[in-house]
Parts: C-alpha cells; sequence; structure tokens
C-alpha cells in the first residue's frame, strides 16, 4: 500500500533489502511499542534514498548494485559483524 501511495505520488517506490530489516523491524517496534514514529521515517527515509539510486535497468546492473551495497546479505551476520546497508 504504502509503494502504491509513493507511485500516485510520483514518489519513489521504497524497498527494503534482506540487511535492513532489522533496522526496519526495530523502526516498527519503537513505533508499535512507544509511539515513537521518528526511527521509523529515518529508515524509511534511508531505504527511498537506497532504492532510488539502485541502476535496475537490467538484471546485472541491479544484482551488481545489490552486492556492492550489502543489500542481499543475512541480516543477523552483518549485525553481528557491523556491516551496513551502503548507498550506492
Amino acid at each position: 500500500m504504502m509503494n502504491a501511495e509513493l507511485v500516485a505520488a510520483a514518489q519513489t517506490r521504497i524497498i527494503i533489502p534482506t540487511v535492513f530489516c532489522y533496522q526496519y523491524l526495530g523502526a516498527l517496534k519503537l513505533l508499535s511499542l512507544h509511539g515513537n514514529a521518528d526511527a521509523l521515517i529515518a529508515v524509511l527515509d534511508f531505504a527511498q534514498r537506497w532504492t532510488a539510486r539502485i541502476d535496475f535497468s537490467t538484471f546485472q546492473t541491479a544484482r551488481s548494485d545489490l552486492e556492492r551495497t550489502n543489500a542481499l546479505r543475512d541480516p543477523r551476520e552483518a549485525d553481528e559483524t557491523g556491516i551496513k546497508l551502503l548507498l550506492p
């Protein structure tokens, strides 16, 4: 639903890559349990900027960008080793 609204407003869609799921879920938890939306806004803003910079013109370029930015890394491994989602 969020992406449908973003597209309707001519905004970039938001993709939450695998490596970023703990940050996203943590931000949702803060909102649900404490009513604090700041973290969710920051997470969604970063994810939208990241999505806008990925070159989806071909499978090869998209795959290269996803690998280069750590998007496909295991979230548990990334959390344990400090690997972050990088902007392209």
